[in-house]
């Protein structure tokens, strides 16, 4: 697993040549037992460090620090040190949040989380929208055209009720619709319209071959193969003789 710890990486070499607090040597230390991978680069960057050790060092006649970057460090001492309380807290959080084991943790919560959301919204991720069924008794047909079905293609009316035999009753589980030819004429060959039930509508399948009064919404289906006149959806449907 990568680590993207790379503010406990910019202390390596601080904590090789001892400039660390016992504070920030213990928060490398945990790092370095729990992260192989800032494990093997600290050990590549110990041998160089000690073969860097064996090179001629600079004399204190050598180096000459300027009065005004003295003068400068201290400055910076004074405005860190009221940062420092704050510092830790967020160095305590920061180090147990992003130690391997706490991102494995954290990974498997948002697995968890995500699986919970999609079983709990899965109806509306998915399309399954069922809805509470529409009950007859709250409409009122009475406002619905009373219509024979050989007058339908001379209809403007959208809300119609029109009266047949039921044939061809058939289910379509994809869809959740049931289908259903009615016909003027009962084993004939005239006039029909075709209806269409919807599962959330709570309108009770007819049985084939009965007599019925159908009531809903009136439209031209123009698909190919198909070009008839329907009601969809059906609203009711009251059987006249079974």
């Amino acid at each position: 697993m990568n680590c993207f710890r790379f503010d406990l990486r910019r202390k390596f070499i601080p904590y090789l040549e001892s400039r660390l607090s016992p504070r920030e040597e213990e928060r490398l230390k945990t790092h370095l037992l729990d992260c192989k991978r800032c494990r093997a680069l600290f050990v590549r960057l110990r041998t160089g460090h000690q073969f860097a050790q064996h090179l001629r060092r600079p004399g204190a006649d050598d180096v000459h620090p300027l009065p005004e970057f003295e003068g400068m460090i201290a400055d910076l001492s004074d405005v860190t040190t009221g940062r420092r309380t704050w510092t830790r807290v967020w160095e305590t959080w920061h180090d147990a949040l992003t130690s391997p084991r706490a991102v494995r943790v954290l990974t498997v919560l948002v697995l968890v989380q995500l699986a919970l959301l999609v079983i709990t919204n899965r109806k509306f991720l998915f399309a399954e929208r069922h809805g509470p069924a529409i009950q007859a008794a709250a409409l009122d047909f009475s406002y619905f055209q009373p219509l024979p079905i050989s007058d339908i293609e001379r209809n403007t009316y959208p809300r119609i009720a029109t009266e047949g035999y039921v044939r061809d009753v058939r289910v379509d589980p994809e869809e959740r619709t049931v289908h259903f030819k009615l016909e003027e004429i009962p084993h004939g060959s005239g006039a029909f319209i075709m209806c269409e039930i919807m599962s959330p509508m709570g309108v009770r399948v007819p049985r084939e071959g009965s007599r019925v009064r159908v009531y809903g919404i009136t439209r031209f289906d123009a698909q190919a193969n198909r070009n008839w006149h329907e009601v969809n959806p059906v609203l009711n449907i009251a059987v006249l003789k079974n």
